[in-house]
């Protein structure tokens, strides 16, 4: 008698199992990861969250992010990141975080790409405006966080 049928059988249907239990990330979680590895410098980890577009985009925060003065560094990593809102349309969605050391409400834009959640940035939002501050300063697109007064940047603009 041959148990080798049966066997492979079981090792079918417990892998099925197993991989349609598996939870796709929500935009929140997407969001929260990306901004975290975002708070830690961990560039190649935010990469992960992002559009292939956007890993261009993270790319370029990463020069700016080197040129932060320690402390600045070190204040941007005690942060608390608490998600505010959230919404969902088809395969687009948005997600509002507050970041607690600028007190700013900061909105993440995300699209399905390959089926998961990915953050979409874009470059206006990680360079600093030249002309002041505009009426979309307060909540700038699908900025990650508002760099500090002490970076040279303007209020709301930049990751």
């Amino acid at each position: 008698m041959t148990y080798r049928p049966y066997l492979s059988f079981i090792f079918v249907s417990v892998f099925l199992l197993l991989t349609s239990c598996i939870k796709h990330a929500t935009p929140q979680d997407v969001a929260l990861n990306f901004m975290h590895a975002i708070q830690q410098s961990n560039f190649e980890l935010a990469k992960k969250y992002a559009t292939k577009e956007s890993q261009q985009v993270i790319s370029l925060y990463a020069i700016f992010d080197d040129r932060r003065n320690p402390a600045e560094r070190e204040k941007i990593r005690q942060a608390e990141i608490s998600i505010v809102n959230h919404e969902e349309k088809g395969d687009q969605a948005t997600v509002t975080v507050l970041n607690s050391s600028s007190k700013k409400e900061e909105l993440l834009n995300l699209v399905k790409e390959s089926g998961q959640w990915k953050i979409s940035l874009t470059l206006e939002s990680i360079i600093p405006s030249s002309t002041g501050a505009g009426p979309n300063d307060s909540v700038p697109a699908a900025a990650p966080y508002p760099a500090d007064s002490a970076s040279g940047a303007a209020p709301g603009k930049g990751i």
